[in-house]
Formats: C-alpha cells, sequence, structure tokens
C-alpha cells in the first residue's frame, strides 16, 4: 500500500461519462490510500480509499480507520481512511504523492502498521456491495469498472 494522488484526468472522465457521483474530487491533490488487488465480482483490481479530514462523527466507527486529525479538521470530527469512498483505478490515473512533511510520515507510518485491517475493511466492504450493501454515499463502482475497461479496451 502506498500514498497517491489521484489525476484530475481521472474525475474528467469520471464526470464525461456520469460517474462521478460521490466521489471525492481532488483537493490539492488529496491524498488516497492505494490498495493492490482486491476481488470485486470474481475479478482482481486495483482500487483506491481517499482520506478524509472531516468524517462526521455519526459515522459508524467501522466505516473508517482514524487517522491524527489534520489542520483541515473540524472540532468533534475525524480524520481518516473512509473505506466506504473506495473506488476502483487503473495505473495511468495514479500519481505519486510526495511525503515531505512530519504529519505526512506519521500518516503513512499508521497506514503501514494497520494495513491488513484497512485491506480486510475494504476487501469486507467490496463484498458487501457485490451482495447489495452499497452505502449511498459509495462511489458507483460497476460505472467506473465499465468506463475503465473500456479504456484499456482501446489501448
Amino acid at each position: 500500500m502506498r500514498l497517491v494522488k489521484i489525476s484530475d484526468s481521472f474525475f474528467n472522465e469520471c464526470k464525461k461519462h456520469s460517474v462521478h457521483k460521490e466521489l471525492l474530487f481532488n483537493e490539492d491533490g488529496r491524498p488516497s490510500v492505494l490498495l493492490i488487488s482486491l476481488k470485486y465480482k470474481e475479478q482482481y483490481r486495483k482500487f483506491v480509499v481517499p482520506m478524509r479530514s472531516n468524517i462526521s462523527p455519526t459515522t459508524p466507527k467501522n466505516q473508517y480507520l482514524p487517522l491524527p486529525p489534520n489542520s483541515k479538521t473540524k472540532l468533534h470530527h475525524s480524520h481518516g481512511i473512509h473505506y466506504i469512498k473506495i473506488f476502483p483505478i487503473i495505473d495511468k490515473y495514479v500519481q505519486t504523492y510526495l511525503i515531505s512533511e512530519p504529519f505526512d510520515l506519521m500518516i503513512k507510518n499508521k497506514i503501514d502498521d494497520n494495513e491488513p485491517i484497512i485491506v480486510q475493511a475494504c476487501q469486507d466492504y467490496l463484498k458487501q456491495c457485490e451482495n447489495g450493501n452499497k452505502h449511498f454515499m459509495t462511489p458507483d463502482i460497476d460505472g467506473i469498472i465499465h468506463m475503465l475497461d473500456s479504456q484499456e479496451d482501446t489501448n
């Protein structure tokens, strides 16, 4: 797992194909966690889970991994990896996230320490999505997969 940014061209393509609902757009290169090889509908794919600065205090604790608050985190909210915001990705849209600040390094270490928990939580959530139990705030995983697959077919 690594911290990455998702290119603006990905979000533009999603918008063009009307599969952008509930995606967390790239605000100043929002960091995300790249998960290699999660299984969804019998196929292994790369997925990304965005980090969010202001997860509501009413959000169930099993929907995210809490991280130390960042400068944008509001009082009583959480900063964390929000599993229900997971979406598929392909390499051409993945960019390196430069870890240059001590805070970023601390976050990366916490992610590394919790890698098995993150992977299992995301895999469990994808299984729920397969079974029709997708949270209303989850991006259109199937629509994005269709868009990505059609792009790979033309390359």
